[in-house]
């Protein structure tokens, strides 16, 4: 009965989470982990209503208008809704397990009838679908059976105090409450079924959590398509860069190294016959020279700064934005162990193009940074301004390849920048990667 009621099942212990909320027998009815349980039961109710409405009706409404020209968007906003009702379950059930629960649906070509093709082909369309008959019936039955063992066990312990509201010839559970000492026999009765009932509420909600795990995360074909996806992203990620790089050397540095050596080799021919205006050569020489450095160390710190492999994200950082004319508010706090190098990396160019795109497109006066390590020992990178808004990561922007870095990590970077801002950015990248 205690794998039951303390959460202690082959899944669960393998999370951190779980692990660190872990109660024992005794303490688990005072613990955050049964307020937990008893919460996300008494939330299920609810969203079983919700399912059940939205599968009978959506299914309705869509088979009836299948054969004519409307039911083809009517179908994908029914697909829509689904999808933004499973994302709702996902972190509610992600809540209860203390994990998130990721989703991966195949992105939406443009055309409705070709829409419409992939929504239906997508696993996880007919996965939401099977969730939701799966809630609309154990779940409610999971929550209506908790909640009314709840409301039995309270009213029996609490029976000395009302059993005197009833008719005199009452009965409570088989039980005659004919003198108030006959009502103790009902505190009795809720102080035997308390160990089931806690069992009960456990199992449920385990049960009802992993279902939604296994319906709602990608599936092994997904999580395949998924990966294939996001290594040839980081494969056109690492192209892009060694582009970038030798377009920058060649239209940056090596022009002025170029420059550099005709202003040398004109001051070495001019030495002998006008020393004062190979002086003024030499004095330019020494200028593009100077300008040609600054720019190899603007490349190298765009390729990895040495401060990020020396002294962490939190110094590196804070090298981005120290002496900018933008205010820039940044907090890093990522804790120990130190997150692995490709992580680092990750997280300091999202903030380096959030900070460079700020300055440059949105005409934010300020920018806002904070880094952190969250509960599900990802490396989470938040950076806001108050600029323009109208960021568009598919506009073949630093963005784009940002997404593909951090997708590349088993990662998540998501831009969110109406027209008129503000314009977050938010990247979540596992430490485990």
């Amino acid at each position: 009965m205690w794998s039951i009621l303390g959460g202690v099942t082959a899944t669960t212990a393998q999370l951190p989470a779980d692990r660190a909320e872990r109660p024992s027998a005794l303490r688990y009815p005072i613990s955050r982990r049964f307020l937990r349980d008893l919460g996300y039961m008494v939330l299920t109710l609810g969203t079983s209503v919700v399912a059940f409405t939205l599968l009978v009706a959506g299914l309705s409404v869509t088979l009836s208008l299948a054969i004519l020209i409307v039911g083809v968007p009517v179908a994908i906003l029914n697909a829509i809704i689904n999808r933004e009702w499973a994302g709702v379950q996902r972190r509610l059930s992600g809540w209860a397990l203390g994990e998130p629960i990721r989703a991966a649906y195949r992105p939406a070509p443009q055309g409705l009838l070709a829409r419409l093709r992939t929504v239906l082909a997508d696993p996880q369309t007919w996965r939401d679908l099977l969730w939701l008959a799966f809630d609309s019936i154990a779940g409610f039955t999971f929550a209506i059976v908790v909640i009314t063992a709840w409301g039995v066990v309270i009213g029996s312990l609490t029976l000395p105090a009302w059993w005197w509201t009833m008719p005199g010839d009452a009965s409570y559970l088989g039980l005659t409450l004919g003198t108030t000492g006959g009502s103790f026999l009902g505190v009795g009765v809720g102080l035997a079924a308390l160990v089931p009932i806690l069992a009960i509420t456990r199992g449920f909600t385990a049960a009802h959590a992993h279902v939604a795990r296994a319906l709602l995360r990608p599936s092994g074909n997904a999580r395949v398509e998924e990966l294939t996806e996001s290594r040839a992203g980081a494969v056109d990620a690492a192209h892009e860069e060694l582009q970038r790089i030798e377009r920058d050397l060649h239209d940056g540095a090596q022009a002025r190294l170029v420059a550099l050596a005709m202003d040398l080799g004109l001051a070495e021919r001019k030495v002998a016959e006008d020393p004062a205006a190979s002086r003024e050569l030499i004095g330019e020489a020494r200028e593009e020279a100077v300008r040609a450095l600054g720019e190899l160390r603007e490349l190298v710190r765009g390729i990895g700064p040495s401060i990020l492999r020396d002294r962490g994200l939190e110094a590196a950082v804070a090298s981005l934005t120290a002496g900018r004319t933008q205010p820039v508010d940044a907090r890093v706090d990522v804790g120990q162990p130190r997150p692995p190098a490709t992580v680092e990396a990750a997280a300091y160019f999202v903030v380096a193009e959030s900070i460079a795109n700020a300055a440059r497109h949105s005409g934010a006066s300020r920018v806002t940074v904070r880094v952190w390590r969250d509960a599900a020992e990802r490396i989470v990178v938040e950076c806001t301004d108050d600029g323009q808004g109208g960021a568009d990561p598919t506009a073949g922007s630093g963005l784009s390849g940002l997404i593909k870095r951090v997708r590349a990590l088993d990662g998540t970077l998501t831009v969110t920048s109406p027209a008129g801002g503000p314009t977050t950015i938010r990247a979540e990248i596992p430490c485990g990667s």
